[in-house]
């Protein structure tokens, strides 16, 4: 018996915490929680506020779902591949001469592409057509 006997929680969080199960099992089941924090009163014999035990509800179930996510976070295993990493394909070296000169475009996604009109687009072209005829 080498096994340390621990006091039980006096703060409702504490007890709260211990008892999670049960209180959801009674909420499931119907059970309101007036008649949960009455329960616990009497158990407990420890006045409660029903305002007081939905805060302390709201704060385990917060701390159970960051328990689980981290757990799941922990858990998760990395499975090595069967061969060597995928790489990109070596680039192949252009055939057209000027594209050394041009500096390689740059996806920004912060910078929106530009959209043409094609109303603006037809209006340029009709204006770039009579000053050719004007030049004519």
């Amino acid at each position: 018996m080498d096994q340390k006997i621990r006091p039980k929680p006096t703060k409702l969080i504490g007890i709260l915490r211990g008892q999670i199960d049960r209180i959801e099992t009674l909420i499931r089941s119907g059970y309101t929680l007036e008649t949960i924090r009455q329960m616990l009163e009497e158990e407990l014999d420890l006045p409660i506020k029903v305002r007081t035990l939905e805060t302390g509800l709201y704060r385990v179930r917060k701390e159970r779902k960051g328990a689980a996510q981290d757990a799941r976070q922990t858990h998760r295993t990395v499975t090595p591949s069967a061969g060597p990493a995928p790489t990109s394909p070596a680039r192949q070296p252009s055939l057209d001469p000027d594209e050394g000169e041009k500096a390689p475009e740059v996806y920004m996604p912060w910078k929106p592409e530009k959209k043409i009109n094609p109303n603006l687009l037809a209006l340029k072209e009709r204006l770039m057509q009579a000053k050719r005829e004007k030049g004519s």
